[in-house]
């Protein structure tokens, strides 16, 4: 199969990595590799894996449709290519999220013929052999020294978290062979003391096997692993070289970065995707009936060999559930479509196995799933989505609409139509519909800038637990020896801050200066013997002085507190919480007004357009052709309808007989004072369920209202210390997008602030608190941050942009709002909370609206406000 244009790209930076990460530091590989690769906002700073530090680790980036599994059978070849010390075949180990994926991965890589073996047969000359992971015993040291093996599994079957429970961690007598008469490794697994065979000795396990020969890793849909792929799995495998392949990269290195438009280009995906949302789920269903028929007549008509395909995804069989799969297979029979074209996709019923949907003869035209079909099913026939479930559910919805964007043999069809997917979905509004699918194709990586966002947010909240990547400039010179070190007698910290690289008379020893100063003491002792006149232990002290001096006052062991709002209530003194200024205000249902201003029934479809175009993903409005005729035939009574919406929208703070009566009253004066049938309503109650539930998020928001006037007014809260207290100390501040400019903070209470561009008014702000005498330190508050700080709403809490501690020991609070913003009514009501918060401290506490409006000298505004 010929590569696509960003494929080649893709494997073309693969080729230098691997080949510079021979003989060059692997971040010195990484820089030069994504010159080639084109990663964009996906570029950053070389992370090695803490326990592989010494293994080349990346990971090519393509959206859903980019062809991530043919390859990673191409990244095979280029990886051993450049292995110095392998064998004349590798080993890859290809691991995958889910036991369909992998099935589904096997058979491919096993079949003549197919492209994903074809490219493992033209790198081994034809030598190659494909094996499952039950079917491991069956190798012996010679099948492995006369062609190249691919072991496909899932993660689960290497997790080290139970690894007695693992069978490829067990003891096996048929991999004696690979044992015997070798020099084994001392940190190899090892039998229990208890083993029946070969009590304590190292166990002959299938791991073990891996441990020795070094295999290549690919890691198929690494989204799935953040979590699933330990790197104490890793450092058992030891292997020679990791890659990764996925839409969604969390904490990967990015040597390449496909966008949707490439693939578009390409004529790999459907795009536009045309999204319909229907007030009800039957009328989902019938227009996706239709328009799968519709796309089959246009297939018919230009002689296309496409059967078109829908998927619908069902809800789940729990008690209330309306369009569970019975039913949805019901309907679709009673509107004529015939039962052996239907097939039903669950954990239980597997009506897919073993069927060719691509054999001209195969009747499937309807798929029914819930969630089973949301990895490891692949077939570009499916043309229509439809979502009878809740599509805020952005897992099932982001991996099942995935099924229908691959194009049909990657090749654009001459009728338009068959170029585009299409989504029909219910359960939230239309403008909710359209966001949440662009959020969906966000996800799946079809936007650069808002993907860019979310990956930095993940591998920071990841960084917290992993070990630094080391800066360039390094901190401490490397330590050059004559001849390899022999490190296996160190400590295990000792070896893991440390990296060889080179061979023969030219091998650098790498300090990672991130290891602690205990560590990097054992460090200097382990290698003064070995080094001769390169001592490293005057450099190493020195680095440990210049880190001390540098170090922020959260790294040397200090703590400040900002006080919050409290109030006593039950005799106990809280923090105010929204659900305070509730209780404050009487909140209460009972007798409350039950109309529902505004609320109206519509039966119409509204359509989208939704489209990529420049890297972003761009919606607008499409016009629907379909009509919807259904017959009511409910029996439904005031009642039934009343204990279905108390139901499906109950609330946690109002009880359950009294929410039950205002349900009643709501439909009662929808149908005897606004003339609405309850057989309609019945039909949209989906509809009625939202408008309640925003009638008594408004009313709600009323009562938190009249709660703040108390709190601001007639109730005098106190200042809340000790415990309701927010201390700011180390292991308390995890930066989701830490600031990654060029300015050198110094009085930042934590290493690196979150969130802060070189430019703009918030960042002017950051630098005069920086730079002011009175300021002891300061911090980037955290929106919703585990540890953050924050004041309460009347709907809500708000987190302020800056808190700091000043010389005087006072603390400032600061909100930064622009110009546009500043008579907002959200914004003035925070700024009464922080003005009644100074008030109530005697200024101790030092609250401070920052407004762009106001004069453009940031210091001396901040300088007027400290002052006053």
């Amino acid at each position: 199969m010929q590569l696509k244009k960003y494929q080649r790209r893709a494997l073309d930076a693969l080729d230098i990595f691997l080949s510079e990460a021979v003989t060059k530091p692997h971040g010195v590989a990484y820089n030069i590799a994504c010159k080639v690769g084109d990663p964009g906002f996906y570029a950053s700073i070389y992370e090695p894996l803490g326990y592989l530090r010494s293994v080349p680790y990346c990971c090519l980036r393509l959206p859903t449709g980019g062809g991530k599994t043919l390859l990673g059978a191409h990244a095979i070849g280029i990886a051993h290519k450049h292995r110095v010390d392998g064998p004349q075949y590798p080993v890859a180990l290809w691991l995958v999220p889910s036991t369909t994926i992998a099935d589904q991965t096997l058979g491919a890589l096993k079949t003549p013929g197919h492209p994903y073996r074809a490219a493992l047969e033209t790198a081994f000359g034809g030598n190659v052999r494909v094996l499952g992971i039950d079917e491991r015993r069956q190798i012996t040291p010679q099948d492995l020294a006369t062609a190249a093996h691919v072991f496909v599994a899932t993660v689960q079957a290497f997790r080290v978290a139970q690894a007695a429970q693992r069978n490829v961690y067990k003891d096996d007598e048929n991999y004696e062979p690979f044992f015997k008469g070798r020099v084994l490794p001392d940190d190899m697994m090892r039998n229990t003391e208890d083993a029946v065979v070969r009590p304590g000795e190292t166990s002959c396990s299938f791991a073990n096997i891996m441990r020795l020969v070094r295999p290549i890793m690919i890691v198929d849909e690494a989204h799935n692993f953040v979590t699933g792929l330990s790197e104490t799995t890793g450092a058992r495998l030891n292997p020679s070289a990791i890659i990764e392949f996925t839409a969604t990269p969390v904490r990967s290195n990015v040597i390449v970065s496909a966008t949707a438009d490439e693939l578009k280009a390409e004529q790999m995906i459907k795009l536009p995707i045309h999204l319909t949302q229907h007030t009800g789920w039957e009328s989902a269903i019938v227009h996706a009936l239709q328009q799968r028929a519709s796309l089959a007549t246009v297939a018919r008509a230009a002689n296309e060999p496409i059967r078109p395909i829908a998927l619908y995804q069902a809800r789940a069989a729990t008690v209330g559930a309306e369009a569970t799969v019975d039913v949805v297979k019901a309907t679709l029979v009673a509107h004529g479509v015939a039962e052996n074209s239907i097939a039903i996709a669950t954990g239980t019923q597997r009506e897919l196995a073993g069927i060719d949907l691509f054999d001209p003869a195969c009747p499937i035209e309807h798929i029914i799933t819930v969630e089973a079909l949301r990895e490891g099913w692949d077939c570009s026939f499916a043309y229509v989505f439809c979502s009878v479930a809740n599509i805020q559910s952005s897992t099932a919805v982001e991996q099942l609409l995935g099924r229908v964007l691959r194009m049909p043999f990657a090749k654009r069809r001459t009728t338009e139509e068959l170029n585009r997917a299409y989504a029909h979905v219910t359960g939230v509004g239309f403008h909710a519909a359209a966001n949440k699918l662009k959020d969906t194709l966000v996800a799946m990586g079809f936007d650069e800038r808002t993907a860019r966002d979310e990956i930095i947010a993940q591998q920071v909240s990841d960084a917290a637990a992993a070990v630094l990547p080391m800066p360039i400039p390094m901190a401490i010179p490397p330590v050059v020896l004559s001849a390899r070190p022999d490190l296996a007698a160190l400590p295990p910290e000792v070896r893991d801050a440390v990296s060889v690289i080179g061979e023969g008379e030219g091998v650098s020893v790498i300090i990672n200066p991130d290891a602690s100063d205990e560590v990097l003491a054992l460090v200097g002792e382990a290698l003064a013997s070995l080094a001769g006149d390169q001592d490293p232990r005057p450099a190493i002290a020195a680095h440990v002085e210049r880190r001390q001096a540098a170090a922020t006052p959260s790294q040397q062991g200090a703590s400040f507190t900002v006080p919050g709002l409290a109030l006593e209530q039950h005799g106990e003194l809280d923090l105010v919480y929204p659900d305070t200024l509730l209780d404050l205000s009487g909140w209460t249902l009972d007798g409350v007004d039950p109309s529902l201003p505004g609320f109206q029934l519509s039966e119409t479809t509204d359509t989208v357009v939704v489209d990529v175009n420049d890297g972003q993903v761009r919606i607008s409005r499409a016009s629907s052709q379909m009509t919807l005729q259904l017959e009511d035939e409910t029996l439904w009574t005031v009642g039934d309808l009343s204990r279905w919406l108390d139901g499906m929208t109950r609330q946690v703070d109002v009880s359950q007989p009294i929410f039950l009566e205002f349900c009643r009253r709501v439909v009662t004066r929808l149908v005897d004072q606004r003339g609405m049938s309850l057989a309609a309503l019945v039909r949209a109650k989906d509809v009625l369920k939202r408008a309640i539930a925003m009638r008594v998020s408004e009313l709600r928001m009323a009562a938190g209202g009249r709660g703040m006037q108390l709190l601001l007014g007639d109730i005098t809260p106190a200042l809340g210390l000790g415990d309701n207290a927010f201390m700011f100390a180390d292991g308390r501040y995890f930066p989701p997008r830490p600031y990654a400019g060029s300015y050198t903070w110094q009085k930042h209470f934590f290493p690196r602030p979150d969130d802060l561009k070189d430019a703009g008014e918030e960042f002017r702000c950051a630098v005069a608190l920086d730079s002011h005498p009175s300021v002891r330190h300061w911090v980037r508050n955290i929106v919703r941050g585990p540890h953050a700080y924050w004041l309460p709403t009347s709907t809500d809490r708000f987190y302020p942009d800056f808190v700091a501690e000043l010389i005087d020991g006072r603390t400032m609070v600061i909100e930064y709002k622009g110009a546009h913003l500043i008579h907002d009514p959200d914004t003035l009501e925070k700024a009464n909370v922080g003005a009644r918060l100074q008030e109530i401290s005697k200024r101790k506490v030092v609250f401070w609206m920052a407004e762009r409006s106001k004069a453009p000298d940031f210091t001396l505004r901040l300088n007027a406000v400290i002052c006053a």
